[in-house]
């Protein structure tokens, strides 16, 4: 083998002459970051026009290795070797280094170059840049120094990692199916908190988010069975309302399960000066109206005495629906609930448009056996879920271990079979 430097056999960042050859009219494809995957997620069906891309994108043609440079993007190691673009040729995100092998490398040797641990491991140590922001620079990959073996050597390489591989997506794949298929068992679970499973009928609604509800069970106001309530966030100017012992929940805090810690607690002096804070009793169920991300339409249920911010309602159940009850209507409903805020002058929930909404209630003593059914099938589900993530991150270890072994040669494809033949 022969040491060098990928800038000796890799042209990094180059001119891309075949879009600069196209018509101002003519298609091509069209890569943001989303898109740029190394494996079948790759996604080369968006298309734009050259007269859209002339400024302000990353230029590239078919055969270019892609490599995301920014965390965490890079350290995913998503590179990918680059075919199928309209008109040969495609322009994307400036969050990407163009890598056009010469003669001296296959194409495809030096993509797994790029997803081998040492590649990314000392990337990752020469990013520059604020936290979320980290890029690695081009002269990384220039001076990215590797033993490169002859090319008919490369390409035997990269047939047998071709290979291989393939087996661990097609894993991969199937365990993101039985993953998919769990969850959606789970929430086939959830709906009994709407319709019952002893064969009685369902009857519509006349709501678009929940369209059916059994007939054996009324539909009541969420304001006729709860009482409601919220809170506020005090000065953040003043020391003396933070660090204290009383539990503050802020919608983040809102887990999908029981809450039992919180990121900030507020003072005995925040309560007396601020009387929209006011103590909720453990068992209240809380509802997360908005917030970042996913956060919106997140429900909980007490562990602990606790106030929340102005982003949360409290409802504490006055007989007729538990708690518990409510947590897993509520989750079963959460996607329909959450669009009804998107259809407001203000895209989040409100203590007044969930004092609105109508839930079933059923009788106290089938509100408890459904909870426990859900709850068995939810202990079921989470184990099995765990253990399909465990799987997906061995296979993805078991991925770049061969990777990398095979790239630096502790392993013969010639004899390393992988298990199969």
């Amino acid at each position: 083998m022969n040491g060098v430097r990928l800038r000796h056999v890799v042209h990094v960042n180059p001119p891309c002459p075949t879009f600069d050859k196209l018509a101002p009219s003519s298609e091509l494809t069209f890569l943001p970051m989303e898109a740029v995957w190394a494996d079948a997620r790759l996604d080369v069906t968006r298309v734009t026009l050259k007269s859209d891309a002339a400024t302000g994108y990353t230029r590239f043609q078919d055969g270019d290795v892609l490599l995301p440079k920014i965390t965490p993007t890079f350290e995913a190691g998503r590179s990918v070797l680059i075919s199928g673009l309209r008109n040969g040729v495609g322009a994307g995100t400036t969050e990407l280094h163009v890598l056009r092998p010469t003669r001296e490398i296959d194409p495809r040797y030096l993509t797994y170059i790029t997803q081998s641990r040492p590649f990314l491991k000392l990337g990752e140590a020469e990013m520059y840049g604020v936290a979320g922001q980290k890029r690695v620079p081009d002269d990384f990959v220039r001076d990215f120094r590797v033993d490169l073996p002859a090319v008919e050597e490369q390409r035997r390489i990269a047939d047998f990692l071709d290979l291989e591989t393939k087996r661990i997506s097609q894993l991969r794949e199937l365990t993101q199916r039985q993953q998919w298929l769990e969850t959606k068992r789970l929430s086939e679970f959830l709906r009994l908190a709407t319709s019952t499973s002893s064969g009685v009928p369902n009857r519509e609604t006349g709501l678009s988010w929940m369209p059916v509800a059994s007939t054996a069970w009324p539909l009541l106001k969420v304001s006729y069975a709860f009482a409601t309530g919220s809170g506020t966030t005090p000065s953040s100017n003043d020391a003396k309302y933070f660090e204290g012992d009383v539990p503050w929940v802020n919608s983040g805090d809102v887990p999908d399960g029981p809450i039992t810690t919180t990121v900030k607690a507020v003072t005995s002096a925040a309560l007396r000066d601020y009387p929209a804070l006011k103590m909720f009793p453990p068992g209240a169920l809380v509802v997360a109206m908005y917030g970042a991300g996913a956060t919106k339409g997140r429900v909980g249920v007490l562990s602990v005495s606790a106030c929340v911010n102005q982003a949360c309602c409290v409802l504490m159940s006055m007989g007729r629906i538990t708690a518990e009850f409510a947590y897993y209507w509520f989750r079963s409903h959460r996607d329909g609930i959450v669009r009804l805020a998107a259809g407001a002058g203000q895209p989040n929930l409100s203590q007044e448009l969930i004092r609105k909404l109508k839930m079933p209630a059923p009788a106290l003593c089938e509100q408890v056996n459904i909870v426990q059914t859900i709850q068995r099938q939810e202990n079921v589900s989470r184990v099995k879920i765990e253990a399909l993530r465990k799987r997906q991150d061995l296979l993805a270890e078991r991925r770049q271990a061969l990777i990398t072994a095979a790239i630096t040669g502790q392993i013969d494809p010639t004899t390393a079979r992988g298990g199969h033949e």
